[in-house]
């Protein structure tokens, strides 16, 4: 008699309805007894389930017989919520975006459509809907995105757009945006994967901390005043890197599916670049930039450095498999320098301590320079000569100061110490130079012409007619 007493009552039950309530004198709602199944909220339905076994958690109810939830405690997250259970697990972006009118209201029910377990595709155009528009006051308290439960894969947004934010733990996977925009947010342990695709991401007075852009984008821009440290940049096409400053950053990824003949470049305008790094460019263009680090690893063969405008008070040691060229324009070099092993091209470039040159070739002719005394180089090659340029009490060993007629024309090279260097023959219209008072030793003077050949360097040669030779010395080394 007792057992038929409970299954009428659980029969009278299951054609009901069921009151829930938020804990707290939340709001309420009554829903129908058969909208709850376990493809709609597999934890409602436990909620309101009965078990004979009595250790098995059941349903808190007040003292009115509802049901007790944890939340949304917010009316408008929770009456779409309600909506969302009562159509069978839909719901469509005009309707959230109607209902949810503030952040608060859409951060409440992306949180508990995932505690409740809520359908997927319910999740996942919540989600959709706060990441097209994820804008707060200013980047204040902390979001932890790892507890709003928010979709993270399988989805196609026109924009995401975070503003104003202080979040950790964003992360987004198998996705494609075609829009990423961050303006005023610190972002801190976030991540967008190798399988999401972006038309563009933009970053703007934001500062990001172990975030990892590993997204397949054509264009990342970083600017007006952005700080990025210990972050990855996957750069594929082209980066921008404009009144900003980057610490410890790597460029992994970059290389990865990346097509024939695909020139990656990078600039860079008013930035700091702190610590060694590995680029991963073809093209660098650099303006009013510093790098501080020590070391700089070109990981392209033939790749191009250009710095212009820019104060240099120091320059990384550049490591590369192949000869490197770089391009200064318009540049002040403060401190004394290493150049090694490149290719270099000075424009309008002032040099205020004596640097060192190694294993470098001026791929174009060296004109109004003024290398300071005591400026060293070794194995360097003036493929065109220089123009007008002094380079007074400098040590030159292994050099070639070109072929051509004009190899040294209207240059002061005088009190300089010449080591087994290579002179051009001089004819008779032969612009002058002066390089009285250097002491040669063991140099040769050659002929790139018809018949290539070469001849001792001797100072009343016939060949060094046009050059001033008062008081210098030559000696064969021996």
């Amino acid at each position: 008699m007792l057992g038929l007493c409970a299954q009428e009552r659980m029969q009278v039950e299951e054609v009901g309805k069921v009151t829930f309530v938020v804990r707290g004198d939340g709001p309420s709602a009554v829903i129908e007894r058969r909208a709850l199944t376990p493809d709609i909220s597999p934890v409602l339905v436990a909620l309101i389930t009965e078990r004979d076994d009595e250790g098995a958690p059941k349903g808190e109810k007040d003292i009115q017989g509802r049901y007790v939830l944890e939340g949304p405690a917010n009316p408008h997250a929770f009456r779409l919520l309600v909506s969302c259970v009562q159509r069978g697990g839909r719901l469509t972006p005009p309707e959230i975006a109607e209902q949810l009118p503030d952040l608060e209201a859409l951060l409440e029910a992306c949180r508990y459509a995932d505690y409740y377990l809520l359908p997927g595709q319910a999740r996942m155009q919540l989600t959709r809907q706060l990441l097209s528009s994820f804008k707060g006051a200013e980047a204040g308290a902390l979001i932890d995105c790892e507890k709003l439960g928010l979709c993270r894969s399988e989805m196609i947004m026109d924009k995401m757009h975070l503003e104003g934010l202080n979040l950790r733990g964003l992360r987004l996977e198998e996705s494609h945006v075609r829009q990423v925009l961050i303006r005023g947010c610190r972002l801190a342990d976030c991540e967008m994967a190798l399988s999401v695709t972006a038309g563009e991401v933009q970053i703007f007075k934001s500062r990001l901390e172990n975030v990892q852009l590993d997204v397949f984008v054509t264009k990342i821009t970083v600017a007006d005043s952005s700080e990025l440290v210990g972050c990855n940049i996957r750069v594929i096409e082209e980066l921008l890197v404009r009144d900003s400053e980057m610490e410890n950053c790597t460029f992994k990824g970059s290389d990865e599916d990346r097509k024939d003949r695909q020139v990656v470049s990078a600039y860079f305008c008013h930035a700091e670049i702190h610590g060694d790094t590995t680029l991963p460019f073809n093209r660098i263009v650099c303006e009013q930039t510093c790098f501080h680090g020590d070391v700089m690893r070109m990981t392209k063969g033939g790749a191009s450095i250009k710095l212009s405008k820019t104060r240099i008070l120091s320059l990384p040691s550049i490591e590369s498999q192949s000869m490197v060229y770089l391009y200064l324009e318009d540049c002040d070099l403060v401190e004394a320098l290493n150049f090694h092993c490149m290719r270099l091209q000075l424009r309008d470039v002032r040099i205020l301590k004596p640097c060192d040159f190694a294993e470098v070739e001026f791929v174009e002719k060296v004109c109004d320079v003024t290398f300071p005394r005591k400026s060293r180089f070794r194995q360097v090659r003036f493929k065109d000569g220089m123009e007008r340029c002094i380079a007074s009490g400098c040590h030159f060993e292994c050099c070639n100061l070109g072929y051509g007629q004009d190899a040294v024309a209207a240059c002061l090279l005088t009190q300089c110490h010449f080591q087994a260097c290579r002179f051009p023959f001089l004819e008779a219209d032969s612009p002058v130079a002066n390089l009285s008072g250097s002491n040669f030793v063991s140099c040769r003077i050659q002929w790139s012409g018809q018949f290539p050949h070469e001849e001792s360097f001797v100072i009343n040669s016939y060949w060094l007619r046009k050059w001033n030779l008062a008081g210098a010395t030559v000696s064969d080394g021996h």
